[in-house]
C-alpha cells in the first residue's frame, strides 16, 4: 500500500460521494447483475454470430483464464494485500439489494453502511489485482480488434468499474493502474494466441484476428510495405 492510498481511498469513499452514485455504481460493481446479460450475448453469438464472433469469445476465454485464473489469483495469494473494507477504519460499504436475481433488483434501494475491521482479512478475498478492472479492460482491448466503436465504448465503461470498487470499499486506488495495465496486456496476448492458431489451422470464414502492425499507429505503413 502507497503512503496516499488511504487518503486517496477516503475521498472517494467517504468524501466524493452523493446518494446518485450510492445507486449508480454499485451496478456497475456488481458482477451478479451483468452475468445474465453475458450469458445471453455469448449464446447469442455463438449461436447466431459467424467465424469472427466465435473467434471474439475465444479471446475472451482465453483471456479470462490467463487473466482471471492464473494472473489475478496468483498475485492475489502471493501479495495477499487485504481489502479496504477489512482493515480501514471508517470504510463506508456499497452494495446492491440481497435480493435475487439481482438484475431485477437494480432500483431497489442500495446498502450503504459504515463496516468495521475483521479479525481475518484474507477470509473475504484480497485487494490486489482487482479482477473487475482486470476483465473489463481485457474485454474492451479484445473488442478494440475485432469491433473499435464496441471496445471504445468499453474504455469508458471500464473506467468505471475501477472507480466502482473503490467507491463500494472493495479496493485501494493503487490496486487499479496496474490491474488496467495486466487487462490491457491479457487482451493482447489472448488476440495474439488466437490470431496464431487461426494462421496455424487455417480457420476459413474467421479473416483472422489483426495483429497489433494492423490495427496500431503503423497501419499505413505496414501496409505500404506489404504491397512493395
Amino acid at each position: 500500500m502507497t503512503g496516499s492510498d488511504p487518503a486517496l481511498f477516503d475521498l472517494v469513499n467517504r468524501e466524493w460521494t452523493s446518494p446518485f452514485l450510492d445507486h449508480f455504481l454499485p451496478v456497475f460493481s456488481s458482477f451478479d447483475v451483468w452475468k445474465p446479460v453475458m450469458i445471453v450475448t455469448a449464446i447469442g453469438l455463438v449461436v447466431f454470430g459467424k467465424g469472427k464472433a466465435r473467434q471474439f469469445l475465444l479471446c475472451v476465454a482465453i483471456g479470462l483464464l490467463l487473466g482471471d485464473v492464473v494472473i489475478a489469483q496468483g498475485l492475489k495469494q502471493l501479495v495477499n494485500r487485504p481489502r479496504p473494507r477489512d482493515v480501514h477504519v471508517g470504510t463506508i460499504v456499497r452494495s446492491l439489494s440481497p435480493e435475487k436475481p439481482r438484475i431485477l433488483h437494480v432500483f431497489d434501494p442500495p446498502i450503504v453502511k459504515e463496516v468495521e475491521v475483521v479479525a481475518d482479512p484474507g477470509k473475504r478475498g484480497r485487494s490486489f489485482p482487482s479482477s473487475h478492472a482486470l476483465n473489463v479492460f481485457m474485454l474492451a482491448t479484445v473488442a478494440l480488434r475485432f469491433h473499435r466503436v464496441i471496445g471504445l465504448i468499453l474504455v469508458p465503461a471500464g473506467l468505471l468499474v475501477a472507480w466502482s470498487r473503490v467507491y463500494c470499499g472493495a479496493h485501494w486506488p493503487g490496486d487499479l493502474p496496474v490491474s488496467i495495465l495486466l487487462g490491457v496486456g491479457v487482451g493482447v496476448v489472448a488476440c495474439s494466441i488466437v490470431s496464431g492458431l487461426s494462421q496455424r489451422f487455417g480457420w476459413t470464414g474467421v479473416g483472422g484476428v489483426a495483429t497489433l502492425a494492423e490495427t496500431g499507429p503503423l497501419a499505413g505503413s505496414h501496409q505500404n510495405h506489404l504491397r512493395r
